[in-house]
């Protein structure tokens, strides 16, 4: 599974490397599916292996280009740039709101005359040719009616620079704009009843919260970037301090805050389960184990977290971890942290074949990795298991190994040979 999981990562990175989608993408994905389920009962061995990794880069290749083809479907047509078109939608996203201008994402509901995108992204400046206006309050979920001029997506080419059309495309945005000062605006709505429109709206509340509570302290931005992980308030002065002293990972939403709250959430529900919650009559743990409610516990508030950060690469490779781990405990299987890891790229890059393109998706799995093949099974001891049926106690006992036998014995786990291995060691 994991060879069939790197190759399908594989796949989805060499696609974001072509210059054009390949032709009949899903009715080839369909073909592959069933090629790979037949291979995946048919080969055994090494065979099995290679199979997986062909199968899986091929899906992955694939599942890309499906999905690259349906977000490039929906276009402005070039007759439609620069004019002045009328727009109904829902604000889906926290606006970024500055001295001259604020910007956020509409959700397009309806366009009059024109075809529109579904979604995309507009600029409302305050001040345009002289004119100074008062840009409007602006808060996720709100329907808005307004004049807009619209434009293809464009992003600069710079070698080793921000990709600003492949984050525009990430984002489901196939057009950017910007309110027209003289059209027609109307706030039709306070708020749409979404999911996501709940969400962004409490992410909106936290951080006028944080910035009320906070107003004039330096140090405001980075709470609201820890908090709900809206980064676009730290100064580009801060960021270079961040940098320079090598604390910049841990101003965003990382695994190590999901993983703390989720662990401190699962600690505490597990001891509050384990005492009844302090009631005498009501045995819950002989209801349900207080290991399974605490995963549970633990795995939604790391869900309610990485909703709150918005869902980046980071928090999102903790969550399927979480998830995973969570998983196995209520199934009663031991999780080999490799699969774990395996599975969470493979998730991520299923929702998102774009992370790939992303130095963060790399830095983030591959130091999990580095950690994990660092520490998983290297301090465990190696022992002789000793014979449970000898008469003599001292055969029956445990003896530590000599070094010359220690290091045979992990040179031959680490060439694949039957020996027995410490607990945790996942070859």
């Amino acid at each position: 599974m994991r060879s069939a999981i790197l190759g399908f990562v594989g796949g989805a990175a060499f696609l974001q490397t072509q210059a054009a989608l390949p032709p009949h993408a899903l009715h080839i994905l369909l073909a592959l599916l069933m090629l790979a389920g037949l291979s995946a009962w048919l080969a055994r061995g090494r065979l099995r292996l290679a199979a997986g990794v062909a199968c899986g880069a091929a899906l992955g290749f694939y599942w890309a280009a499906v999905l690259a083809s349906h977000a490039l479907a929906p276009q402005l047509a070039k007759a439609d740039e620069g004019r002045d078109i009328v727009v109904t939608g829902t604000i889906d996203n926290l606006p970024n709101r500055t001295g001259q201008f604020t910007r956020f994402f509409l959700a397009v509901e309806r366009a009059e005359g024109v075809k529109v995108p579904p979604r995309i992204a507009l600029s409302w400046y305050a001040g345009f040719r002289g004119e100074v206006r008062d840009v409007p309050e602006l808060r996720p979920g709100e329907r808005w009616r307004l004049t807009v001029r619209l434009q293809r997506p464009l992003g600069n080419a710079n070698p080793h620079g921000f990709d600003y059309e492949l984050w525009l495309l990430e984002q489901g945005i196939r057009a950017t704009g910007y309110v027209r000062p003289a059209g027609r605006h109307e706030r039709l709505s306070d708020f749409v009843p979404t999911v996501r429109n709940a969400i962004e709206r409490l992410r909106h509340g936290l951080r006028e919260k944080i910035g009320h509570a906070l107003e004039g302290r330096e140090y405001a931005p980075v709470i609201v970037a820890l908090v709900v992980g809206d980064q676009r308030g730290i100064d580009q002065d801060d960021w270079q301090l961040f940098t320079r002293t090598g604390v910049g990972h841990l101003v965003s939403i990382s695994g190590l805050h999901i993983t703390m709250i989720a662990g401190l959430v699962a600690w505490t529900m597990a001891a509050l389960w384990r005492r009844s919650f302090f009631m005498r009559r009501a045995q819950l743990p002989l209801l349900l184990p207080a290991q399974k409610v605490g995963a549970l516990a633990g795995m939604l508030a790391a869900l309610l977290y990485v909703l709150l950060a918005g869902f980046g690469v980071p928090a999102q490779r903790t969550l399927y971890m979480l998830c995973v781990v969570a998983l196995a405990v209520w199934t009663d299987r031991i999780a080999c942290v490799s699969h774990v890891l395996a599975l969470a790229a493979g998730l991520v890059v299923l929702r998102d074949p774009w992370a790939v393109m992303w130095p963060g998706f790399w830095l983030s799995f591959g130091a999990v990795g580095v950690i994990l093949y660092a520490s998983v099974g290297r301090t465990a001891v190696w022992k002789n298991p000793g014979n449970p049926d000898a008469l003599d106690p001292d055969a029956r006992r445990a003896t530590p190994l000599t070094r010359a036998s220690e290091s045979s014995m992990r040179w031959a786990a680490r060439c694949g040979r039957n020996m027995p291995s410490p607990s945790g060691w996942c070859r």
